[in-house]
């Protein structure tokens, strides 16, 4: 099956040391933002610590890739998109949500600005049935450390995959950032990964893809291409015409 690497460009933006849930979460401009790193901790990161002086601070950490789908123009049956663990044990959850940032077609750098470049953002609302899921949530218990870890692609990512130049994936915080869930106690919640910096591709967040089987498609004497199997013996998946038409 074919794979794509994300772009080297990939990173993360956080927004960090702030004095209310709210105020990290729903913040649209971030703290910082690096796509030079090779692998973080915090890949995604929810903190509640105390503050300097007394008082408690927030911080969130969420990572975006791309990747170039250009070349795609078939539709796509299946997918998987694989991010490598760190050595990190990992407390916190993950999602992988559609996203606009890079300028939403990977021409522009990743920016603080992109901190909120989520597809059906929600600022002060849980993300659930707004925003465009790319896979699933993944829990602490799922994390794999020092090795791949499978996401499933949607419906959503397959056609996104087809019909555009450019996927953007965010990754976030499922159970606190996705959810809109303040954290009620001090926690250092991260999931750890690498980026597509690491040195060659073996540990490089990757999308595995199978196209969809073409062939004739169009009705025999009635019956639906669906509905056909093979064409005097033939698989109409290696049939693109009959009798010449």
């Amino acid at each position: 099956m074919p794979i794509i690497y994300s772009s080297t460009a990939d990173g993360y933006v956080n927004k960090t040391n702030q004095s209310s849930w709210a105020n990290a979460r729903d913040a649209s401009t971030g703290s910082g933002t690096s796509a030079v790193g090779t692998s973080i901790f915090g890949f995604t990161y929810v903190i509640r610590a105390a503050g300097r002086g007394g008082g408690i601070t927030y911080s969130i950490y969420r990572s975006f890739l791309f990747f170039d789908t250009s070349g795609i123009t078939a539709n796509v049956a299946s997918a998987t998109f694989s991010i490598y663990g760190t050595s990190a044990t990992p407390d916190g959850s993950i999602i992988a949500v559609k996203s606009t940032a890079f300028g939403g077609d990977g021409g522009t750098a990743l920016a603080t600005s992109d901190f909120n470049a989520i597809s059906g953002w929600s600022a002060g609302s849980s993300l659930a049935g707004s925003a465009t899921v790319y896979g699933a949530q993944k829990l602490t218990s799922a994390w794999n450390q020092n090795a791949y870890n499978d996401f499933t692609a949607t419906s959503d990512l397959l056609a996104d995959m087809k019909n555009n130049n450019v996927v953007i994936i965010c990754f976030m915080d499922y159970t606190n950032d996705y959810l809109n869930s303040a954290l009620t106690s001090n926690a250092f919640l991260n999931v750890g990964a690498y980026y597509s910096n690491w040195s060659g591709t073996s540990r490089d967040p990757k999308i595995d893809y199978t196209l969809a089987t073409t062939g004739y498609a169009n009705d025999v004497n009635g019956v639906a291409s669906a509905n056909i199997g093979k064409v005097m013996g033939v698989a109409t998946a290696s049939i693109s015409k009959v009798n010449g038409i």
